[in-house]
């Protein structure tokens, strides 16, 4: 079967592997999609170490069940999560599962594949989602954990920085959380992926976007929230980290998840201003997998328009050229998805 895996620069491999059958508490699902996320853009572009494999966004049919007390069989509709709380270690037994490391995982296995054998506890099933849309379960609950981290009171001022996927989530997510006004922050118009991105963004809830590459974006934010915002949820790369600190009111919170791969992941921050501002700087790590059911509720109430959000689709014979079109910004994709 054919199996992803790739490093820097776009050293992509789609290699031949067996699928392998299922053991105790194991089943062999067949992947119907898997979505093209940022980290994958990521590794391809940046990563110099050993080939990584590629796909954690999963949307997979059951088609085998091994031995044990497995709660699926055949013909199930799942979300693959790429690493799940175990449930009997310390953190877990706590109330605090978002700590657990001892978790199931992929074992390596990339989720932009045609099979994969994976631990049942992994699955979340789901109804009522095309397989397409499904894969925007994952980056769905990543926005909702950094909403939540971000801790937007009810009528609240919102700068959400970086107009990607998670970022324009954040968006919708952030007013359904109850902000009254959030500003979207992105990059030119003059690019087809920046435009159609901050016209999505509009779409998704956002009361009004600033170009960065055209206006100063701290003195925007001053204009519209002038005692600064109450929550700054960070999307875009390490380096604008710093500038979320001069958008953020006193006593607010900055949120953040952006990462880099290449260099690019230290950054210098003034500490004067978190604690003199009284702000709390909160890191969201999306693992282990946290909210996929209410995320799975979201997209299945219809009120996220996920059409809006996945708009290429693509086979394993277009993977690079879609990977290099996501990167560049010359195409206007939002969201890719591999349908294998």
């Amino acid at each position: 079967m054919k199996a992803v895996f790739a490093r820097s620069p776009f050293d992509i491999q789609i290699r031949d592997v067996e699928a392998r059958q299922p053991g105790i508490d194991e089943v062999l699902v067949q992947v119907r999609a898997c979505g093209l996320c940022g980290t994958d853009l990521h590794f391809a572009r940046d990563w110099q170490g050993e080939h990584q494999p590629l796909g954690h966004e999963i949307a997979a049919e059951v088609v085998e069940v091994g031995d044990g007390n497995v709660p699926y069989k055949p013909g199930d509709r799942v979300i693959v999560e790429d690493v799940a709380q175990c449930g009997i270690c310390a953190h877990c037994k706590s109330g605090k599962p978002y700590l657990c490391r001892n978790m199931y995982d992929l074992n390596g296995q990339p989720g932009m594949a045609e099979m994969m054998t994976v631990n049942y506890h992994l699955l979340e099933p789901f109804e009522g989602i095309d397989w397409v849309h499904a894969t925007l379960v994952e980056p769905m609950a990543v926005a909702y954990n950094t909403v939540l981290n971000s801790r937007i009171p009810l009528g609240g001022s919102v700068v959400v920085m970086g107009p990607g996927p998670i970022g324009l989530m954040c968006v919708y997510l952030a007013k359904m959380r109850g902000a009254e006004k959030v500003l979207l922050i992105g990059s030119s118009r003059k690019r087809k992926r920046g435009r159609a991105r901050l016209e999505a963004g509009l779409k998704m809830g956002a009361d009004a976007v600033v170009e960065a590459l055209e206006v100063d974006p701290v003195e925007e934010v001053k204009r519209v929230f002038p005692a600064g915002a109450d929550s700054v949820l960070v999307t875009s790369s390490p380096k604008t980290l710093a500038q979320s600190l001069d958008m953020v009111g006193f006593g607010g919170t900055v949120s953040f998840i952006g990462i880099d791969l290449g260099g690019g992941n230290t950054v210098e921050i003034d500490v004067n201003k978190l604690i003199f501002g009284k702000i709390s700087l909160i890191p969201t790590f999306a693992e282990p997998a946290q909210n996929f059911p209410d995320t799975i509720r979201i997209l299945k109430s219809g009120f996220f328009d996920s059409s809006l959000m996945v708009n290429k689709t693509f086979s394993f014979e277009e993977l690079r050229e879609v990977f290099l079109a996501s990167d560049c910004g010359e195409a206007p994709i939002l969201k890719a998805a591999l349908v294998p």
